[in-house]
């Protein structure tokens, strides 16, 4: 696998803290921000999962418009009050 080296300015305390998290981890900052990417990637990748559902959901109930999801919010809010 190929690797490109990227440099980032940090300040002394942020520097600090991490290499504390890497101390804890038995790693290297390496590993870390690899392993932090990785975990944000693959929490975008679920998110924009969520995403895709609700808008499918949406499409399939007719919805064309943000203004509707927030009618159909408020509409059940005030059913749900009135029980």
């Amino acid at each position: 696998m190929a690797t490109k080296t990227l440099n980032i300015a940090l300040d002394d305390q942020l520097i600090k803290e991490i290499d504390n998290a890497v101390k804890k981890d038995m790693g290297s900052r390496s590993e870390y921000f690899r392993r932090l990417a990785l975990r944000d990637l693959q929490r975008r990748r679920e998110w924009t999962k969520v995403f895709d559902l609700a808008n499918e959901k949406g499409r399939n109930m007719g919805i064309t418009s943000e203004q509707q999801v927030y009618d159909i919010i408020a509409e059940h809010k005030r059913e749900k009050r009135s029980k």
